[in-house]
């Protein structure tokens, strides 16, 4: 009989093999209900870890001394001090407002005549981010709200920069964002002033840990190079953000292999990487 010291032993990467060979043996199907709940399991620790950081920043603010406080509001005196001394002594800025205040109108009538309301296609919700993966290829943030607020796969996310990215996927209190910079982002886009519909994917982080994405299916008429970059901006075409938000900034272009169109690289904002909060577009007609 063969004592338990002598039964042959499987090493950790033995153990690890097989679970991966497990892993990928299981149903598409098992794999997704898998990972929704173990996603549902870390969503509550996620938000009390985000909580708990949101309320050590605030109680750092209370103990400010007073001198800070005091110099906070001196600077806010002056600031306003010299807005009011600006909108006083220059005569024209009211006449500009009434303009202002007129083309405004104008624009509404305009946009009533013709059946548009392009200011109030999307209901803004704002999220606090609870967890971030960033590795080299995933690109991806957790938000502190979900499908019981509303969210939806598919939906897009943005940021003080610009565009941040769409949802992923939505639990009942967590919604995972697939930011620009991930390689499966891919959207219609501009470039700022020009009407041709491009193509903008991410393609994660450079090796100097930037993120990047390109610009497919450029004409081949535009110009750009590194004094003169473009800005990247969003179509209407693909429903999902307002018409002309950035996304990027364009500093090169090169012809593509078929010949027919150019591809760029897309400089994307260094803040991706530290969002703290963003704003999720809900369509109107998901929401009535």
């Amino acid at each position: 009989m063969v004592s338990p010291k002598d039964r042959p032993r499987l090493s950790p990467l033995g153990l690890l093999s097989l679970l991966a060979f497990a892993w990928f043996a299981l149903p598409s199907g098992w794999k997704i209900i898998s990972e929704n709940a173990f996603d549902e399991f870390q969503a509550p620790l996620w938000d009390a870890t985000s909580r708990i950081s949101d309320l050590s920043e605030y109680w750092g603010h209370q103990s400010d001394s007073k001198r800070t406080l005091i110099r906070k509001n001196r600077d806010l005196a002056r600031i306003r001090s010299d807005w009011e001394l600006h909108q006083h002594s220059n005569g024209v800025w009211e006449k500009e407002l009434a303009k202002l205040r007129e083309l405004k109108s104008n624009l509404k009538a305009l946009e009533t005549q013709l059946g548009l309301d392009a200011q109030n296609r999307f209901r803004p919700v704002i999220a606090r981010v609870c967890n971030r993966m960033l590795s080299g290829w995933w690109q991806e943030l957790t938000l502190r709200r979900g499908a019981s607020d509303g969210l939806k796969e598919g939906m897009g996310v943005l940021a003080r920069q610009g565009i941040a990215g769409r949802i992923r996927t939505a639990g009942s209190k967590f919604a995972k964002v697939e930011l620009c910079s991930n390689p499966n982002f891919r959207i219609v886009c501009h470039f700022e002033g020009d009407d041709r519909p491009v193509t903008f994917q991410g393609s994660g982080i450079s090796a100097a840990g930037k993120p990047t994405g390109v610009v497919l299916d450029v004409p081949h008429d535009l110009e750009v190079d590194s004094d003169h970059p473009v800005y990247l901006t969003t179509s209407e075409l693909g429903g999902t953000y307002p018409k002309g938000i950035r996304i990027g900034v364009v500093d090169s272009l090169k012809s593509s292999g078929d010949g027919l169109f150019k591809t760029g690289h897309v400089l994307l904002s260094d803040s991706l990487g530290q969002l703290e909060e963003v704003t999720v577009l809900l369509p109107l007609l998901a929401t009535d």
